[in-house]
């Protein structure tokens, strides 16, 4: 990794360190020692030894004022390494060390009333979105089931002073039903005992939060971002940004790329993907399973017979997935081992790597349980079959047996295929946030007779396409709808 500046270096050291240190000035006491085992992560012991893996920034801080030779310095705690020595405070020092670690919460500025409290948003209807235990949600579209969701990330709230004001900055996360996940940094203060927005800016699609606090008047944010060369699922280039509030304006004031992350460290939040290979051999056919790791740690996907819920924790290159509910739909037996292999291979998974395009968990014997694919984020290049199309009569219908609707989605904007007689063009646009519009259709002048009712189909398909207002992607499957929500034309990935 390239070294920080100087200034900036002190700077980020100043955020973390000082408060701690200010505690005592002899180190802190250890309670006990331990010595980290292949396979720890730090959000782990700290579970072990305080019964909660969110204060493992406590056993950071204590081992960093240690003196004695014993103990390594924990300069990034996603990157702790077997043998090193850690200084286990006790729990009443933890409490305070963790206090200390991201500053004291102003009256009206609580954790909980943060979780609680009124947020801006570009992609809400009325343009906010009020939190209730860190999570907001709405339709994307009236009648849509498509949905908005807005997650304050845990672990990403940092307090101090901006401009002689005591504030509290936390980073949201959007997902819009898109293929993007947008994240933004929100600066709050106290205004009658209640959190209120003073500014926002925007962060950037599927970043990563890696630290967040306020020293010298400046937010300072770690974070890896898409370096030139990355695409938007696998970002790698980790950026130190610092920001102030100018009026009612976050103004960033500096960034500096201090290295990329390894393929093992890349963020898995905001990635959708597609399996390949399930403890080394390929899934049944006629089986898609899927996994998108969300914002607020939760994983989703089908299971190749059922849709499931997890929750996945992430430190380094390290994961523990934890599976959740899941629908009940019967399937056939080999599938429904085959799901049930699936999860069991989740949930043994201790480590992960990806490389370009391809994630593979792995167990703790280092064997690779599963193998994904990069879900496609675009479109463009993207061909597909009907399955399903809205006929206009408030009825989504089948395709008629014996004939073929497609649709190829070309780099050109241009969407091109078969309407079951006809060969038909139109011009297409999208957006990050899953926006589509199609149309008009310009078609070949053939006359079908046969099967019946081949043309009013092609008139039908067509006429639904030109209704697309949002699209979806999941897996090998294309859903257009209508700006109302309703369902214009569903898709199979053509083969």
């Amino acid at each position: 990794m390239k070294r920080l500046p100087i200034t900036l270096t002190i700077l980020i050291l100043a955020a973390l360190l000082v408060p701690a240190m200010s505690m005592a000035q002899e180190p802190v006491a250890c309670e006990s020692n331990y010595t980290i085992q292949v396979g720890d992560w730090l959000s782990k012991i700290a579970e072990k030894y305080f019964g909660d893996v969110l204060t493992y920034p406590a056993i950071v801080l204590a081992t960093n004022t240690q003196t004695d030779d014993m103990y390594t310095f924990i300069a990034n705690p996603d990157m702790i390494e077997p043998g090193w020595t850690l200084c286990i405070p006790s729990a009443d020092d933890a409490a305070t060390l963790m206090a200390m670690s991201i500053g004291t919460a102003p009256e009206g500025l609580s954790p909980q009333e943060l979780a609680n409290a009124t947020y801006a948003s570009e992609f809400t209807e009325d343009g906010t979105s009020p939190l209730t235990d860190g999570v907001y949600s709405e339709p994307a579209a009236p009648g849509s089931a498509a949905e908005i969701k807005v997650v304050l990330l845990p672990d990403t709230t940092a307090y101090g002073q901006l401009n002689g004001e005591d504030v509290a900055a936390v980073v949201l996360a959007t997902d819009s039903g898109g293929s993007g996940t947008f994240y933004y940094l929100h600066v709050m203060v106290s205004e009658d005992g209640q959190p209120a927005e003073v500014a926002s800016t925007f962060l950037g699609d599927r970043v990563q939060i890696n630290s967040i606090s306020i020293a010298d008047n400046q937010i300072v944010l770690d974070m890896v971002q898409a370096g030139p060369d990355d695409p938007m699922c696998c970002p790698t280039q980790q950026v130190v940004k610092t920001y102030q509030l100018q009026g009612d304006q976050l103004v960033e004031t500096s960034s500096q790329v201090v290295g990329a992350q390894g393929a093992s460290a890349r963020t898995l939040e905001g990635t959708s993907w597609i399996l390949t290979t399930l403890n080394g051999a390929e899934p049944l056919p006629d089986t898609t399973i899927t996994a998108s790791f969300e914002a607020g740690a939760n994983l989703t996907g089908t299971d190749g017979c059922n849709r499931y819920g997890a929750r996945y924790q992430v430190n380094g290159d390290q994961i523990t997935i934890t599976p959740g509910m899941s629908t009940m739909m019967a399937c056939p037996e080999p599938i429904m081992k085959q799901a049930t292999d699936y999860m069991a291979a989740l949930e043994s998974a201790t480590n992960y790597q990806i490389q370009d395009d391809t994630l593979q968990l792995l167990d703790a014997d280092g064997n690779a349980v599963v193998t994904f694919v990069a879900q496609p984020s675009t479109l463009a290049g993207t061909s597909w079959t009907v399955i399903g199309y809205n006929n206009g009569k408030e009825a989504v219908v089948s395709v008629i047996i014996g004939t073929e609707l497609t649709a190829v989605f070309g780099e050109d904007g241009t969407v091109s295929g078969s309407a079951g007689c006809n060969d038909y063009n139109a011009p297409y646009e999208v957006d990050d946030d899953g926006n589509i519009s199609i149309g008009p259709a310009a078609t070949t002048r053939k006359m079908c007779s046969e099967p019946e009712g081949v043309m009013e189909q092609e008139s039908q398909y067509l006429a639904a396409l030109g209704t697309a207002a949002t699209y979806r992607m999941e897996a090998d499957r294309l859903e257009l709808r209508t700006a109302e929500g309703a369902l214009a034309a569903d898709f199979m990935a053509a083969q």
